[in-house]
């Protein structure tokens, strides 16, 4: 069947059940070798790189923001969202309608490319060639900015309230879809059969942080198999559209930063790894800390590749300073993962340019233990639209007079000869704190100075691995918001 053929067979599919049966399920996927060896994997918001103060966007200037920093020698794959967080389309689709169109708004940019025969996917792939980048489609495919951007609602969510969790619920937004619903599946499905029978891009991101849950709350776990069975379809389909093309699609998936983390969030890493239905395994959105090492393990004996998410702003630090971004990396590089993906970086923007150098340096280690680093201590509380993040967070807490807490803090690598070292404290008023570090004082109490308490460390405590900060307060209690350790090194001759 020609590509024209099967698109036109995916559109008038309409909302037709996609079953899948328990003899499918039962096959075994043709052995898979690991997908390439990739270092850094750059997600791009396409909504960001089209926004220019509300002015006329040209399409060279789009164009050019899209690929701001992505220099081949550092960055091996774009991740491509079209911006419209995937209820909606900013392309040409037949599928989904176009962002803005159910309030008489459409977008005015990408309209006035599609009818000038520019479309958005076609432009980044061939654009994505042209520098040396494989390219993926990367599907939000529960994203829930329509609960707060009408132009971002589609009608079918209008339409079929009964396909949404409602509001009500304990966490999520009541825009969140319920997979338990064959029509949504069935519409997701479509969606990606579009994609890739239109669209040349080399795999696809299903980025399942966007948004939990895909359930119910409470009943994510006892259908974590609905999932399971939705990702049969897709990779199915995806080796079908394969063969026409001779050459293979890769899937990559975005989950939690723990296992517990997704086993709560109803997504079965576990089997999918098993019955090879992902090439690729992302972990993490917003947090500090992802368990490299389980995921690791996980993984051992198979082809599956996996990359830890470096976060836009993670754990509140907005946007990411760089010497966090490195530690942050060090850290993962510790673990052995088999790259780094980055996620809400805008290296485009005049005040996170700063970030194209970032991605020369995320991927390499060997750089990493050249430049100065911070590692702080995970900070946060599960949020709305991320139930079962920050599961490791001990940040804020507060401290009561004479109680003493342990803050986890991981190190990337050692410090480098001749490098200075300082541990920092955020602190609310004014009473003295005392810091040890692996039960170990290293000062006496000291009182903040500008909500800080701040004292120099010895560099050779700073070994790779999971230190505890101990903190103990004198006086009146105050809450602690941050935990940081920076590395200076030695000042060049």
């Amino acid at each position: 069947m020609s590509a024209a053929a099967r698109w036109i067979s995916a559109i008038i599919g309409g909302f037709v059940v996609c079953v899948v049966t328990g003899a499918a399920l039962a096959e075994t996927p043709e052995p898979r070798k690991p997908v390439k060896a990739r270092r850094v994997l750059f997600n791009c918001d396409g909504c960001s790189v089209r926004i220019d103060d509300n002015k006329a966007l040209d399409l060279g200037k789009w164009i050019r923001q899209l690929f701001t920093g992505l220099d081949p020698n550092h960055v091996d794959l774009l991740l491509w969202c079209d911006g419209s967080g995937g209820n909606t389309a900013l392309y040409d689709s037949k599928v989904l309608e176009l962002d803005g169109s159910r309030i008489g708004k459409p977008d005015p940019w990408v309209s006035k490319w599609i009818k000038e025969g520019h479309d958005p996917p076609e432009i980044v792939v061939r654009e994505a060639r042209k520098r040396g980048l494989d390219v993926f489609y990367s599907f939000r495919i529960n994203d829930i900015h329509d609960a707060f951007m009408p132009n971002e609602l589609p009608t079918f969510k209008v339409k079929h309230p009964e396909w949404q969790i409602g509001k009500g619920q304990p966490y999520g937004y009541h825009t969140a879809l319920n997979f338990a619903v064959p029509e949504v599946r069935e519409l997701k499905r479509r969606t990606i059969e579009e994609i890739f029978v239109r669209y040349d891009f080399d795999g696809i991101e299903i980025d399942f942080l966007r948004s939990p849950p895909f359930f119910l709350p409470g009943q994510e776990a006892k259908n974590a198999h609905i999932l399971t069975e939705f990702l049969w379809t897709i990779r199915s389909m995806l080796d079908a559209e394969a063969k026409a093309r001779g050459r293979r699609i890769e899937l990559a998936a975005r989950v939690d930063e723990t296992l517990e983390a997704c086993r709560l969030d109803g997504f079965d890493v576990q089997t999918w790894v098993k019955d090879g239905l992902i090439d690729i395994l992302i972990m993490g959105s917003g947090t500090i800390e992802v368990d490299v090492a389980a995921f690791r393990r996980l993984v051992a004996g198979t082809p599956v590749r996996i990359y830890p998410c470096i976060y836009g702003w993670p754990s509140k630090y907005n946007p990411i300073p760089a010497e966090l971004a490195r530690g942050i990396a060090a850290t993962f590089w510790r673990d052995r993962p088999d790259g780094i993906y980055t996620f809400n970086w805008f290296p485009h923007q005049a005040n996170k340019r700063y970030q194209i150098d970032l991605l020369k340096e995320v991927g390499r280690p060997e750089l990493l233990s050249q430049r100065d680093v911070m590692y702080a201590a995970e900070r946060g509380k599960p949020a709305k639209e991320y139930p079962h993040n920050w599961l490791r967070a001990r940040l804020p807490t507060r401290l009561k007079p004479g109680q003493e807490k342990q803050i986890p803090i991981e190190i990337g690598m050692r410090a480098p000869a001749g490098a200075k070292a300082r541990l920092e404290v955020a602190v609310t008023g004014e009473a003295p704190v005392a810091i040890a570090f692996d039960g170990k004082q290293i000062e006496a109490p000291h009182k903040p100075a500008k909500r800080r308490v701040t004292v120099p460390m010895p560099p050779r405590l700073l070994t790779p691995g999971r230190h505890q900060v101990g903190l103990r307060i004198e006086g009146s209690e105050a809450d602690v918001t941050a935990v940081e350790i920076h590395v200076r090194r030695a000042p060049r001759e």
